[in-house]
């Protein structure tokens, strides 16, 4: 594939992720986990703690998380896509409406994500979410 093409495939990739973030924070994981490479090196540093590796780990958190956390996405703030050949790196802001133990509040989670361009497809390979909080400054 060429640079435009990759490029091309991972806006449309990116717009899958966007659904598969609505579903999981709705507590369908799936679409989300297909998002996943099945390769034994992905990893995810999650918000709530923790962090799984392979592809086994990455599957039962996410499904385990579904249960934990209702979220609503607001929006999907991208601070930076950056995307070289087949390796791609993004930093969002993703910005909820959380609701635990009946109590809805707003959470903004950031977020950085890698992805690579394997068997035809972008997959997310690494995610590392934490609580967003301004610096103060």
């Amino acid at each position: 594939m060429t640079d435009a093409e990759l490029k091309s495939a991972f806006a449309a990739f990116r717009v899958e992720f966007e659904k598969a973030l609505v579903a999981q924070g709705a507590g369908n994981a799936e679409p989300f986990i297909s998002l996943w490479s099945p390769k034994p090196d992905v990893m995810i540093f999650g918000a709530l703690g923790g962090m799984e590796r392979g592809w086994e780990e990455i599957g039962s958190r996410l499904r385990w998380v579904t249960g934990q956390v209702s979220a609503r996405i607001t929006r999907l703030e991208n601070l930076v896509t950056s995307i070289s050949g087949t390796m791609a790196l993004t930093a969002d802001l993703e910005h909820t409406i959380r609701t635990l133990d009946g109590r809805s509040f707003e959470r903004s989670l950031r977020v950085t994500q890698g992805y690579r361009f394997e068997d035809g497809a972008w997959k997310i390979f690494y995610r590392h979410g934490d609580v967003f909080q301004p610096s103060g400054r």
